[in-house]
């Protein structure tokens, strides 16, 4: 949406149309707002595409007209010189006048066509009647599907599990309610049942319960009946109760039975499609169990958000997802109950593309599968039969069809841009999305990143998009749109005009491309005008574009040229010219012509793993670039003209080349910079009264390094002014930073006190600290914490358990230096992840009990001197994983698996030993 802040420059003509522009833009605002139809149909999301498209010409022609006045300003001239595109663009306030009055026509023409796009708002926010009818179709179905929950096993719902315990085991006495929520068939009551028969609860809860409403109308009071254990009539409402006498006849009833009781009572709710079946329940009986105060909990499995209890202090959701890569892979094996051969091993990645992370998919899998011969052959045509199967996805469909969001659905539209079962780095598509405005900008409280993650969650809470894989830290990683219904949305895409010129469209229909991605796809209508040399492309086609990706990524010099002659031939011909997005990433070596220079509205341009060698010199025209990404180019210095990009506000750079900054030619700095990872420091990098004048940083990565031993004492200056830096950082949320020496081996490090950071949650130092004091100087926020060579003396394990917060600890080569380590009774809260790499000199490591009580995953790696495993690993029953690796002392007693050293680690599911 454009800004109407700056229009005083203009005449009162164009203010008059500008005022006329902004109170339609807001009434269409206001209008999408208040609308709470999900069921926009294609008609309304070309609609929606339309509107945009007015937004952007109306944006470009003001912001062209600014800059006009702005060089006019500079140059102390009244004609308009070096304009960007000479005497084609509009270079007088009549043109932008004509511009403006042609806006006008459309935005009226848009306006009066709002209701046929978009139906009237909502008032009842009851779902609609069409949805149960739909659904109770599919619950046969669901029923036969869900009855091979008994095959689920707890390695694919690890995380899930401990999610969900940890709610019901807090220290609350108040009756707390969990509902679990998910799509049919997505592993909800296998979830319950694991939770419900693991250890942890059967020793924490004396009694349980299991209710499962075995029929769509079952009552309340029917359930109620079966949680108390009573039959007859008693809970039923007779004509002489009044609503409040029959409550407190209910709640006497409750506190009778639950006295002395502490229960977990799960409600299996998985297979009703009545309206608001839990929610019902607990709005009738819930204050029934207001009054127990002894810990008990219970437990709801519902199929959708809107059925669960409203979330309050007593009351908490949990969002069920489709399955991880690993999570599938890990139960397709469990239960396929057979070991895979190796030439079948191959079929691995289409397997869990096949399946989409659905477990109810992965069970129907195996189930054709064992029905056929083990075959690379067999099992190839399983996997095509498969993928005709649309029949498993309809819930999911439903659900979106009905429920999605419109800004949702925008930003899933986005994934048909990539590649069929493409895994998308989070930090890819939250910067693309950012780039184009796509997301519910919530009153622009949060930063456009924040909302922009903020929408790919809610997307994978809706199960419609992957979680491929996860961060030790539980982040996001990498995600995708399941194969299943990527062909579902890639078609809606194209009918709402948001994706053109792919698959089997004809030239003929192409019409207006907004957003081109090539997929080296013969079939695709623009393949030939990106990759024929002879091609003539028609301007028409990419006038409008405002995203261009390339998926090209074959090697050789081949795809750089192509790349580059098609941006040449377009940008001559005056398209591309509102492009936003140029996401090349993974184009080997691309040849950057110099018309991209301009392409000054670029917003978003992706360079990573090119391996190109020199940033072209246009760059310097590029000054609304907000996300530059150099990350794996070969580039080791940056121009000056990055100084004077002052949107920037995320700028990858390869450590390993060792990019460098050069001192701003005039005063300027990267005011908006909230990302710069990989940047060099050397003795005469800028960071004094250049880098450190960048304060809204959030995420920091530095590599700083001598380049001649005779510059020793200007490299600490340096190292000073960066600590300095970093303490002025006071939105700092991850830090990482490297010192070397002229060989390459860990240096000094300076670092101050942390502890005033408070929104610092990832730190990651490689070089010896000069303030040791630093670990018990380090903020309570901090979650991941990895040190390398700091030179340690004292044992930094009872200073570091006291972070309250701490999940991953990591302990590399040099960090310590002594040979005794203790981890004390109720240390390291929340750790998770432990890791112990190459401390050479450690000998001895004590474990209380009572410490690190929610540890996961233990790694060891290369600790050559440590005698014995600590006893205290026995009490810590929540260990999924240790892996040991190159522990000469300990091989001996490990490799029998029945010396004392075993017996310490022999509950934990996964061990692995290597020597």
């Amino acid at each position: 949406m454009i800004s109407f802040a700056t229009r005083k420059e203009i005449s009162p003509a164009v203010q008059r149309q500008a005022r006329y522009l902004r109170d339609k833009f807001r009434s269409l605002q206001d209008f999408l707002k208040q609308s709470k139809s999900k069921e926009l149909s294609e008609v309304g999301m070309a609609w929606m595409e339309e509107l945009g498209d007015v937004c952007r010409s109306a944006e470009n022609v003001v912001g062209l007209f600014m800059d006009s006045k702005l060089q006019k300003n500079k140059n102390g001239k009244r004609t308009f010189t070096k304009l960007v595109w000479s005497s084609r663009n509009f270079i007088s306030q009549h043109k932008i006048a004509q511009k403006l009055a042609w806006i006008e026509d459309k935005i009226r023409d848009i306006y009066s066509r709002r209701y046929e796009a978009i139906p009237s708002p909502v008032r009842n926010f009851d779902p609609p009647r069409k949805y149960f009818q739909s659904l109770n179709r599919m619950i046969t179905r669901i029923r036969a599907a869900d009855q091979l929950d008994d095959q689920l096993d707890i390695v694919s719902f690890n995380d899930d599990v401990d999610a969900v315990t940890a709610q019901l085991l807090k220290e609350d006495p108040r009756c707390l309610t969990i509902s679990i929520v998910g799509v049919p068939g997505i592993g909800k009551t296998s979830l319950a049942q694991l939770i419900y028969d693991s250890q942890a609860i059967a020793n924490h809860f004396p009694h349980r319960v299991w209710v499962s409403r075995s029929g769509l109308n079952t009552s309340k009071q029917d359930i109620m009946k079966q949680i108390l254990g009573i039959e007859g009539s008693d809970l039923y409402r007779d004509s002489k109760d009044t609503e409040e006498s029959y409550i407190r006849r209910v709640r006497q009833m409750v506190n009778a039975f639950f006295m002395d009781k502490k229960y977990l009572v799960v409600i299996d709710d998985s297979y009703s499609s009545k309206l608001r079946n839990a929610y019902e329940f607990w709005r009738g009986m819930g204050s029934a169990f207001s009054d127990i105060s002894n810990g008990t909990r219970i437990l709801f499995t519902v199929c959708h958000l809107w059925q669960a209890p409203p979330v309050t202090e007593t009351d908490f959701t949990y969002r069920l997802h489709l399955r991880t890569n690993d999570e599938s892979w890990a139960l397709f094996t469990h239960i396929l109950k057979v070991n895979i051969p190796p030439e079948m091993q191959y079929l691995k990645g289409r397997i869990i593309r096949k399946c989409g992370g659905s477990p109810t998919v992965i069970v129907k899998l195996v189930e054709l599968l064992s029905q056929r011969d083990a075959t690379l052959e067999e099992w190839s045509r399983v996997l095509d039969e498969l993928n005709q199967d649309e029949e498993t996805w309809s819930a999911i469909l439903e659900e979106i069809n009905n429920y999605l969001p419109l800004y949702l659905r925008r930003c899933l539209f986005y994934f048909g841009l990539f590649p069929a079962g493409y895994k998308i780095p989070t930090r890819r598509l939250i910067a693309l999305w950012v780039a184009e405005g796509l997301g519910h900008q919530q009153g622009d409280a949060k930063s456009p990143e924040y909302v922009a993650e903020t929408c790919l969650r809610e997307l994978i809470n809706y199960d419609v998009v992957q979680l491929t894989e996860k961060k030790l830290n539980g982040k996001i990683k990498t995600c995708c749109l399941p194969e299943a219904l990527q062909v579902h949305w890639f078609k809606r895409a194209q009918e709402a005009n948001f994706l053109q010129g792919h698959s089997d469209i004809s030239s003929t229909d192409i019409g207006v491309i907004r957003r081109l991605a090539d997929h080296l796809q013969q079939n695709d209508v623009v393949f030939d005008d990106i990759h024929r040399s002879n091609s003539v492309s028609p301007c028409s086609r990419y006038r409008d574009v405002v995203s261009f990706l390339s998926f090209d990524t074959r090697e050789g010099s081949e795809p750089g040229e192509e790349i580059g002659n098609f941006l040449d031939r377009c940008i001559s011909s005056n398209c591309f010219r509102f492009l936003w997005v140029l996401d090349l990433e993974k184009v080997y070596k691309p040849k950057l012509p110099k018309a991209v220079g301009q392409l000054v509205w670029l917003k978003y341009l992706g360079l990573r793993y090119t391996y190109l060698e020199m940033l072209p010199a246009f760059i310097n025209k590029l000054l609304n670039l907000q996300t530059l990404d150099l990350k794996r180019t070969c580039i080791n210095t940056l121009p000056s003209s990055i100084w004077k990009m002052q949107k920037l506000r995320h700028l990858f750079l390869e450590e390993s080349f060792c990019s460098a900054f050069v001192p701003p030619q005039e005063e300027s700095s990267l005011v908006d910079l909230q990302t710069l990872r990989g940047a060099f420091v050397g003795e005469d990098s800028p960071v004094r009264n250049g880098l450190d004048s960048s304060l809204n940083i959030t995420n920091l990565g530095l590599k700083c390094k001598i380049s001649v031993p005779s510059q020793k004492a200007a490299m600490s200056s340096q190292l000073v002014d960066v600590e300095n830096w970093v303490r002025k950082l006071k939105h700092l949320q991850s830090l990482r930073l490297k010192s070397f020496d002229e060989s390459g081996l860990p240096w000094d490090l300076h670092l101050r006190s942390l502890s005033g950071h408070v929104d610092l949650s990832n730190i990651y130092l490689v070089g010896k600290l000069k303030n040791q004091q630093l670990v018990s100087e380090l903020p309570g926020s901090l979650i991941e914490l990895t040190l390398s060579a700091s030179g340690l003396v004292e044992d930094p394990m009872q200073t570091l358990d006291k972070l309250p917060n701490l999940r991953i600890l990591r302990l590399f080569s040099r960090s310590f230096m002594g040979k005794k380590m203790l981890c004390c009774f109720g240390g390291f809260p929340k750790l998770e992840v432990l890791k112990f790499w190459e401390l050479e000199l450690l000998e001895e490591w004590n474990v209380e009990e009572g410490a690190m009580p929610n540890l996961k995953d233990l790694e060891i790696r290369r600790c050559m001197n440590l005698k014995l495993l600590p006893s205290g690993l026995q009490c810590i029953k929540t260990i999924r994983q240790v892996k040991l690796t190159k522990l000469p002392i300990l091989s001996s007693s490990l490799e029998d698996k029945q010396g004392e050293d075993w017996k310490k680690i022999a509950h934990v599911r996964h061990v692995c030993i290597e020597d």
